[in-house]
C-alpha cells in the first residue's frame, strides 16, 4: 500500500525559488548599474525596460533611501555627486530632458533658458522654461522650478533641435538688440552648419527677422571659408 509523500510546510516550492532567483538577479543588475554610473548620471525606470517597472521603481526608491542615489522627481534619480558644498545637481536642461524622455514628449527651451544654453546670456534663470508637446505644468526640483508651457506643432517641426532652441534664444533677445559679443556667438553657432542643407530648411521656417539674419551670416561664412 502506497504512502503519501510528506512535504514540510516551511519548504520552498520550485516557483518560489525561481522567483527569488529572478528578483535577486534583477536587483544585482540595478545595483551594478548604480555602482558603475558616473556621478550626476540620471537614472530612470525606463533604463530597465525588460523588467517589471514596479519592481525597478522599488529598487531605485530603496537606493535613494540608502543615499546611493538622489530622487529628483517621480521616477527620475541621479547618482549622487557629493562635494564639500553638498550634492552637485545636474543642469535644469538635463533634468527637463529626462522628464521629457520619461513622459514621451518633445520639449524646447525658450526665453532666458535658451539664451543661457548658447552663452548668449550669463544670467542663470531662477526658473527654467520649456515649450512641450505634453501637458503644461510647473515641476519643483530641489527648490528650483521647471515650467512646461504648451507648445504648438510648428515649434517642433524643425529637423535640428539645437537650431530650434537657437531660434528661441534669438527671439527672446530680439535681432535688433544683439550686441557684438552675442553676434560672435551667432557666427560660432552657424559655423557648425556650413553647407548643411537641412539647416537651411530649418532657417526658412523661422520668423522673418531671424531668418534674414541667419541667412546673411551663413552667406558670409560660406564666403570667408571658400
Amino acid at each position: 500500500m502506497s504512502k503519501n509523500l510528506h512535504i514540510p510546510k516551511n519548504s520552498y516550492n520550485f516557483a518560489q525559488i525561481l522567483g527569488k532567483m529572478k528578483t535577486d538577479f534583477i536587483g544585482n543588475i540595478v545595483n551594478k548599474a548604480i555602482d558603475e554610473a558616473a556621478p550626476k548620471t540620471l537614472l530612470m525606470i525606463s533604463d530597465f525596460p525588460q523588467y517589471d517597472p514596479t519592481y525597478i521603481s522599488k529598487l531605485l526608491s530603496a537606493a535613494a533611501d540608502d543615499g546611493r542615489i538622489v530622487r529628483l522627481v517621480n521616477g527620475i534619480y541621479m547618482k549622487a555627486a557629493r562635494t564639500q558644498y553638498g550634492i552637485a545637481m545636474p543642469s535644469m536642461v538635463q533634468i527637463a530632458e529626462a522628464i521629457a524622455e520619461r513622459d514621451h514628449v518633445q520639449i524646447l527651451p525658450v526665453g532666458e533658458t535658451a539664451e543661457n544654453m548658447f552663452g548668449l546670456s550669463e544670467q542663470v534663470p531662477m526658473k527654467a522654461v520649456f515649450l512641450t508637446s505634453g501637458s503644461a505644468r510647473p515641476i519643483n526640483v530641489g527648490g528650483r522650478t521647471i515650467e512646461f508651457k504648451r507648445g504648438v506643432p510648428r515649434h517642433f517641426a524643425y529637423k535640428d533641435k539645437n537650431l530650434a532652441a537657437f531660434c528661441q534664444a534669438l527671439r527672446s533677445i530680439g535681432v535688433a538688440n544683439l550686441t557684438e559679443e552675442q553676434m560672435s556667438v551667432v557666427y560660432d553657432v552657424m559655423r557648425h552648419y556650413k553647407g548643411n542643407t537641412e539647416a537651411k530648411e530649418d532657417i526658412m521656417r523661422m520668423p522673418q527677422g531671424i531668418k534674414k539674419l541667419l541667412l546673411q551670416v551663413q552667406n558670409k561664412i560660406e564666403h570667408e571659408m571658400a
